[in-house]
């Protein structure tokens, strides 16, 4: 051979078996495609999802004997560990901690410290106790965190946190996160009588606020004191006992993970991931047939009564009370049905009954002003709007319950 054979770029491809080529996809039939199975369930899956914004606060609790010695150790697990990165609020009893000791000492990146240290004078007892709350930054704003209750006695210390969150369901109004330690000496009746009344105090200011009751109960329950509240922590968290509970007002708002220890506690820490579910998507959303009253229906139905013949109607039974009654609500029925008109609206079950469509009308008014700036309207709009709230809020009694439907 006097010269190689030399073969292009294309020969080569055609002599090759053939090959996908870079952005070129297969071709796959259709029998033997993968079907879609939808997603993963389970209550820490649709957490992972939601992240930030849970229905229910995830909440990490237990009993740390000693936070200040443990601070790096729960430092390092923030950042890592999603369990504790992504909880919305850290309750630990026993921290130990005093005025000596600083809350930059005791602060956690991306939480907000809110401490109840051990009184020395009220509890009795120069060592020990003291009640450390941790508020997720991401969950809510660091302003919307305030301290409704704080207590300490012999028998017990209380620390009651009210929070306001960035979502929440529509059924609750807000989020209260009450962090109790009840020592071993403790009376338990005495105990259970001051959680009991700043729980009722609490639900009398807050009506529809999502409210927790979790810490160290060692030998007491809430299950007489406090029949509607649930309790969730169903694993041992000292040796083979459940001395940690966590009670919350809603039904089957949590699922209770043991996590380990906080460096050598003997207490092992709890992981409440929630599992709630709005009453937005548990419940469907019902139609029904309303009558619009004006002013003009109500002069209609007023004429249809003044030409009725009443004696006419009544003859017949004269004699019989509860027929004429029957007879005459029968007919005031027809009359309001020809002369009212009616139409069909949509009920959601998580609005609140003293929410109306003259309400949110004027919301919407109030965004429009805003988008264009004009602040004498934002301001005579929000006057308005002030108004019609306390006449919609007179006309239901302001109450709300969670299963009540109102049109949207």
């Amino acid at each position: 051979m006097t010269g190689a054979i030399v073969y292009s770029r294309d020969q080569l491809f055609a002599l090759s078996r053939q090959r996908l080529l870079p952005g070129v996809r297969p071709e796959i039939p259709v029998e033997l495609r993968r079907r879609a199975r939808g997603c993963r369930s389970g209550a820490k899956r649709r957490a992972k999802r939601r992240k930030y914004k849970p229905s229910v606060p995830a909440i990490v609790m237990g009993n740390v004997r000693s936070l200040a010695n443990k601070t790096d150790e729960l430092g390092a697990l923030v950042k890592p560990e999603r369990d504790f990165r992504e909880c919305s609020v850290m309750c630990f009893t026993e921290t130990w901690l005093h005025a000596d000791f600083p809350d930059h000492s005791a602060s956690v990146p991306g939480f907000r410290t809110v401490r109840a240290d051990r009184d020395v004078v009220q509890s009795g007892k120069k060592r020990g106790g003291g009640i450390a709350v941790y508020v997720n930054e991401r969950w809510r704003n660091p302003d919307h965190v305030c301290v409704k209750e704080c207590f300490c006695s012999p028998d017990i210390e209380l620390l009651a946190v009210g929070m306001r969150p960035y979502y929440l369901p529509r059924e609750f109004t807000s989020a209260i996160v009450v962090a109790v330690y009840v020592p071993p000496s403790a009376d338990a009746e005495k105990a259970v009588d001051t959680i009991h009344s700043t729980v009722s105090g609490l639900l009398s200011q807050h009506p529809g606020a999502f409210l927790v009751i979790t810490g160290d109960f060692n030998h007491t329950t809430l299950d007489r004191a406090l029949p509607t509240f649930h309790q969730y922590v169903d694993c041992p968290t000292r040796n083979n006992k459940t001395l940690d509970l966590l009670y919350a007002n809603a039904k089957d708002a949590y699922s209770a993970t043991a996590l380990p220890p906080l460096g050598r506690s003997d207490h092992n820490l709890i992981l409440l991931t929630p599992r709630y579910v709005p009453l937005v998507q548990r419940l469907p959303v019902t139609t029904r047939s309303v009558r619009r009253w004006s002013q003009e229906a109500i002069d209609a139905l007023q004429d249809c009564f003044e030409s009725t013949d009443w004696d006419v109607l009544c003859g017949p039974h004269v004699e019989d009370l509860n027929s004429m009654t029957d007879c005459i609500t029968e007919y005031i029925k027809f009359c309001e049905q020809t002369a009212i008109p009616s139409r069909s609206v949509h009920c959601f079950p998580n609005n609140k009954p003293w929410i109306t469509s003259d309400l949110k009308a004027l919301l919407n008014k109030k965004k429009a002003a805003f988008r264009s700036g004009d602040r004498e309207e934002i301001r005579t709009v929000q006057r308005d709007l002030k108004i019609k709230l306390r006449e919609c809020k007179d006309t239901t009694g302001g109450s709300w319950r969670p299963n009540s439907s109102r049109t949207t």
